[in-house]
């Protein structure tokens, strides 16, 4: 039985008109209900359980054709005609499957198709995702695939009432404003993104359920990212949030990763990049794991400086050679970015700086290695090296590098090396205070080829990609903020 309502609006009416009709004998019947974009018709679809699976048949037809006449606006019959054989081929071999199973099979038979002739196929297959998505959440809200974002207010203030929405989006914008929002999205931007930016989003940024199932749609995320970020404006504040969601929904601009993840939700921050800087003592060592793995917890990003941190062999308390060195320490925070991985969305993310003239410049060279001794790698962290210009000078001159332990440098010169730049190009503090290390015959030291060195900096980026190179000098020269102190490192970003 088959009947049509030309407005979504109708589907109630239709849905009781059916009950009636069937009467006694509803319990033995099942409904389904979708709306058509190519005729703008609304259908309710009902069938015997007796002949369910005839009728699940239909319904996928249905969609399946309507999906092909979709793409078919978007793109010629001579573009889409090894689309169409695939998808011929696949019904034939599995004639009892769903759509969803459809859906699936065919975004990875069109994802197969990408070469650089037909870079098109990426949205396509993301036009099948989307219309998934669509199905799935058009049942789990109740209503047509066609008003699946209508819904977007009620469906604020459910989520919100279960505590997955922060409740500031409901009670800082009133519920005319809700609507008002809700009348500015726009689904057919969903359509720009390729099939693995949807994928992503959805994956992992999108708000979830305690069950981990995706309760909001693309255009839904950049609008409470827009709301949340213009939540305390006084002044035209609709046409902000509008601004903005219509500045992100055309991806012509982003946010940082944690704004993106964890806007309008009850937990979490929005701010990406941080430094820190840890001292020689454990009391640092310590206070910094923890920092970070709270930072990391809210979606931030950091960059930890560990340049000040003695080298493997060094005195401790006067005991020669009682030291292990950096590498427990990055080990340790190795341990904190898997462990601490931010509600399971992503993994935390750190970088760990080292001067290129501190002893364990190789192991720390060599941490990111596939190879070697396992127990002296870290493969989830990322590595940058600070270089002052007196390295590349030496490295292009193929003269000697002098590695020096940061404590000892304490002890014996009464200074710190990592304190000093290079104030102008060739000229500055940290080469004379380097040159004075070199001439004390009281500072233990190792002498390298630089050469040696910089060979080890571009194996490792081959095969690992880092380390980052952050230099120092010209840095710090550019720094518009030299009165609030040195910069001893980047950040992860």
């Amino acid at each position: 039985m088959f009947k049509t309502a030309t407005h979504s609006s109708g589907i109630e009416k239709w849905r009781r008109e059916i009950c009636s009709l069937l009467c006694v004998h509803v319990l033995h019947f099942h409904f389904r209900f979708y709306c058509d974009h190519v005729t703008d018709r609304c259908c309710v679809i009902a069938f015997c359980v007796a002949g369910e699976r005839k009728g699940e048949n239909v319904y996928m037809t249905i969609q399946i054709e309507q999906q092909i006449a979709k793409l078919k606006k978007s793109y010629t019959e001579d573009e889409l005609e090894s689309f169409v054989r695939l998808s011929d081929r696949w019904l034939r071999k599995n004639d009892n499957a769903t759509f969803e199973a459809w859906a699936d099979a065919m975004i990875l038979q069109t994802l197969s198709l990408i070469d650089e002739e037909e870079p098109y196929w990426t949205f396509v297959a993301a036009q099948i995702y989307l219309e998934k998505l669509y199905d799935q959440f058009a049942m789990r809200r109740g209503v047509s695939v066609k008003d699946v974002y209508k819904v977007f207010p009620e469906q604020l203030a459910h989520y919100t009432e279960v505590g997955l929405y922060h409740e500031s989006l409901t009670t800082k914008y009133s519920e005319q404003e809700l609507q008002e929002l809700a009348s500015f999205l726009e689904s057919s931007r969903d359509e720009l993104f390729t099939y693995i930016g949807i994928k992503t989003l959805m994956d992992r940024y999108v708000v979830r359920d305690y069950t981990k199932t995706p309760v909001e749609l693309p255009q839904e995320r950049w609008m409470v990212i827009a709301m949340t970020l213009m939540q305390d404006e006084t002044e035209n504040r609709l046409e902000k949030v509008r601004e903005s969601y219509w500045a992100m929904s055309n991806l012509y601009m982003t946010v940082a990763t944690p704004t993106l993840s964890n806007a309008g939700k009850t937990h979490g921050q929005l701010s990406s990049c941080f430094i820190d800087t840890v001292d020689d003592s454990l009391q640092s060592i310590y206070d910094t794991n923890t920092d970070v793995a709270t930072l990391s917890k809210y979606g931030g990003g950091i960059g930890v400086y560990m340049g000040k941190i003695r080298s493997r062999g060094s005195s401790i308390k006067g005991f020669k050679g009682a030291s292990s060195g950096v590498l427990p320490w990055i080990k340790q925070l190795n341990n904190t970015a898997v462990s601490v991985d931010q509600l399971g969305q992503r993994q935390g993310a750190i970088a760990v700086y080292l001067d290129v003239w501190h002893k364990d410049v190789f192991t720390f060279l060599d941490l990111r290695l596939n190879n070697g001794d396992e127990r002296l790698r870290a493969h989830d962290i990322f590595t940058g090296l600070c270089l002052p210009d007196i390295f590349m000078e030496t490295v292009e001159a193929r003269g000697e590098w002098h590695l020096f332990d940061p404590h000892e440098v304490r002890e014996i010169m009464g200074y710190s090396l990592e304190d000093y730049y290079d104030e102008k190009k060739g000229d500055g503090s940290f080469r004379v205070k380097y040159a004075e290390c070199i001439a004390n015959p009281l500072l233990s030291r190792e002498v390298v080829p630089a050469i040696d060195i910089m060979k080890r900096i571009m194996r490792s980026q081959l095969e690992t990609g880092v380390p980052f190179m952050f230099y120092r000098d010209e840095v710090n020269r550019m720094n518009p903020n030299k009165h609030e102190g040195m910069i001893y490192s980047s950040n992860l970003c």
